[in-house]
Parts: C-alpha cells; sequence; structure tokens
C-alpha cells in the first residue's frame, strides 16, 4: 500500500491543477504524466525519450507494494543500475481544454481528478536486460521494509496487549509505531517469536486481529484490514466508478455455504485439555490448525478468519479506461450502472494496479472486495474439550 496517511490527508494531492474533466463528456485533451526520481534527482526528462512502461501494485495484503519500470536501450547507451538504489514516483494526468468556455468540475460532481499524486518510494531489486529489442527492467519494492525486520529473534510475551507489542516491535528497529485505536487494547494472554524475524511475526499478529501491518516513512503502521481509514484514523474519500469508466469488468461469487464459521482450538487450563471457540454458527466450520494459548487468543483468530471469508463471497474487479492515481488500497467505493448486486455492495479497494506506457495509456486494475461495518465481530460460542 502506498503511504495512505500522507495521500489521504490531502485528496487529491495535485501538483499541477488543470482541471476536472466531467464524466460523460469530452472537456479536455488528458495526457498522462509522471515523475521518476533516482536516489534523490529527478531523471524523467532522461527517461522519457527511453519510457515503455511503468506498473505500480498497491496491496492491502501484507506485502510491500513494486514498481516495474521498463526503458528502451536500442542504442545500447544506458547504464545498468545499481540494486539498492531508490525509485520516487508520481502519476497522474495533464488536462488541456479543447474549446472554450471551459468549465471546471468539482469532485463532488463525479469529476475526473488531475494533477500527480505521490505513489511512495521503491528500493531496487532486480534489473534485467533483454532483447531484441534492447530493453532494460527495472523492479523494485516499497523502500521502507528496511533489513531489521528481516533478522531473526527470539522473545515471548504474556498478558499484554497488541499495541503494546507493535510498539515494542517498532522501537526496537528504530521506528514510529502507529497502531489503530480499535485494535491496539486488544488483549494477548501469550504470543512466541520463535526463530523468526520481527517482519513474519508481525504478519502473523495482524493475521490473528485481521489486521494489516506495513513500515511506510518510518513509521509502523497497523490497522484494521476491515476499516476504511488509515493506520491514523483519517476517513478516507469514497471512489465512485460507474460503468462508462471501465473497459472491462468482472464479478464474482464464492459459494457463501462453504463455511459457517470458523472453529479455533486453544489449551484450556482449567480442564487440561484442548477446548474450541466458534466465530459464526456450527455446521461446516473451518478448523484452524494453530493451537492457541488462551481462549482470548483462539477466539480473536476465528473471529478475524471468519471476517476474512465474508470479505471474500462477493468479488469485482474492473480495468478503468482512464486510469485514477487516487485510487488506494482501503479506499471505500461505490458503483453504478452494473446489475443491482453489484451496485447495491458496499466496496472496499483491496488492491490497485496503475499502468502507463509509451502510447500515452494509462489505466488503472482495480480488485474490489466487500466492505465490512466497523466492529462487527461476528457470533462466538466456546466448543468442547477434545
Amino acid at each position: 500500500m502506498s503511504d495512505t496517511d500522507t495521500i489521504a490527508g490531502s485528496l487529491p494531492k495535485v501538483e499541477e491543477r488543470a482541471g476536472v474533466i466531467g464524466r460523460g463528456r469530452v472537456a479536455a485533451h488528458l495526457t498522462p504524466i509522471w515523475r521518476i526520481t533516482v536516489n534523490g534527482a529527478n531523471v524523467s526528462n532522461r527517461i522519457r525519450p527511453r519510457f515503455v512502461s511503468l506498473h505500480i501494485t498497491e496491496d492491502r495484503a501484507n506485502d510491500s507494494d513494486e514498481l516495474e519500470l521498463v526503458v528502451s536501450d536500442h542504442d545500447g547507451a544506458v547504464q545498468l543500475p545499481d540494486t539498492g538504489d531508490t525509485i520516487e514516483v508520481a502519476i497522474g494526468w495533464r488536462a488541456e481544454p479543447m474549446a472554450a468556455p471551459y468549465r471546471q468540475i468539482g469532485s463532488e460532481e463525479l469529476g475526473f481528478p488531475v494533477g500527480m499524486i505521490d505513489k511512495g518510494k521503491y528500493t531496487v531489486q532486480a534489473v534485467e536486460h533483454s532483447g531484441t529489442p534492447d530493453q532494460i527492467t527495472i523492479r523494485a519494492r516499497a523502500a521502507d521494509l528496511i533489513d531489521s525486520l528481516r533478522g531473526l529473534r527470539d522473545e515471548s510475551w504474556h498478558d499484554t496487549t497488541v499495541g503494546a507489542i507493535v510498539t515494542s516491535v517498532a522501537k526496537r528497529n528504530d521506528l514510529e509505531a502507529t497502531v489503530a485505536k480499535e485494535v491496539a487494547g486488544r488483549k494477548v494472554k501469550h504470543a512466541d517469536q520463535l526463530s523468526e524475524s520481527d517482519a513474519s511475526f508481525l504478519r502473523r499478529l495482524a493475521k490473528t486481529f485481521d489486521c494489516l501491518c506495513t513500515v511506510k516513512n518510518g513509521k509502523l503502521l497497523f490497522s484494521q484490514a476491515r476499516a476504511a481509514r488509515t493506520a491514523s484514523g483519517k476517513a478516507l474519500p469514497v471512489l465512485l466508478i460507474t460503468r462508462t469508466d471501465g473497459d472491462q469488468h468482472r464479478w464474482s461469487r464464492a459459494d457463501r455455504d462453504a463455511y459457517s464459521g470458523v472453529k479455533a482450538w486453544f489449551n484450556n487450563i482449567k480442564t487440561g485439555h484442548r477446548s474450541s471457540v466458534l466465530a459464526g454458527i456450527s455446521g461446516r466450520a473451518k478448523e484452524l490448525r494453530t493451537t492457541y494459548a488462551s481462549e482470548a487468543d483462539a477466539l480473536a483468530a476465528a473471529r478475524a478468519e471468519w471476517m476474512r471469508i465474508q470479505r471474500g463471497i462477493f468479488d469485482f474487479e474492473i480495468i478503468l479506461a482512464y486510469g485514477r492515481q487516487d485510487a488506494m488500497p482501503q479506499r471505500p467505493a461505490r458503483v453504478a450502472g452494473f446489475k443491482d448486486r453489484i451496485d447495491e455492495t458496499r466496496w472496499i479497494v483491496a488492491r490497485v494496479r496503475h499502468s502507463l506506457d509509451a502510447s500515452g495509456g494509462y489505466t488503472s486494475q482495480l480488485t474490489l472486495e466487500t466492505e465490512q461495518a466497523e466492529g462487527v465481530e461476528g457470533q462466538e460460542g466456546a466448543g468442547s474439550d477434545e
């Protein structure tokens, strides 16, 4: 994910404001624009004559965002970049009025945003030279997944909270922790980190509590996966999409009856046996393999998995003919012009892939999941001893 705290603070964050394009009519000529900075130096003008394509993938999952830049090396004059270099990218549109008078249309009228939005920093991970035609492909990942999070550690936590654990891990990695208040106070009876990296441990902790965990701009962000807001609690504006915005779309519905709930086991110190808890209802319940240290930990894991299952019942993908640089994971979305079931569903953006090419095209492929009401945990109950 991009640093949604930074972007959402002033959507749309534009550098050159040429107006807003109204949907349903041709009001201006649109030109994709981008800026690429390498190790602090703006190299856009040097890249532009050789530009082939640029792809940016932002994902709500606990993996880093990815960037792929392809440039032409037809004359063999391009030097291969080094891995470890830092790339910063901004993308967007420039609008040039085609006729006067040109009336600016506000975003409240479902206008089309123009200008550039910063899409974050990336560290070069791989460089490839191929031909013919000779091209250089640069692949990079979000820059702030620092090496210190990858070292193996051994540590245990007892009778603490999610917020305390995340803050402790952030501090030893010289990071500032931002933990959503809805999960900061959640109790953790026991947690072990045995020969495991901080990154792996935090992802596992996040999955247990249905959260997202990432590092951006020196901050460790830990927030609810179902919340349409940033880790610091800022609400994200709704992204409005009509059928005329898209070239292609796909809606699917998973088998609602595949699972009726989720069962998790824990060590019951009172009985000396394993006991279970259930989120949802019994019947065709999915059973988690891990045995948890306490009933509270098991219930948290069962609730988290049950919410993930429910979010995946409906899935909607659309390729926007005009890319939306302001689209980002965790942003709520509403669609119109499709089937009633699709239009009536409250969506949240799960993944965005921005694609620009030398022909002047800029499209965005969006993957949407069902948005859940914040605070909905699902029904639960105690199970039998083993």
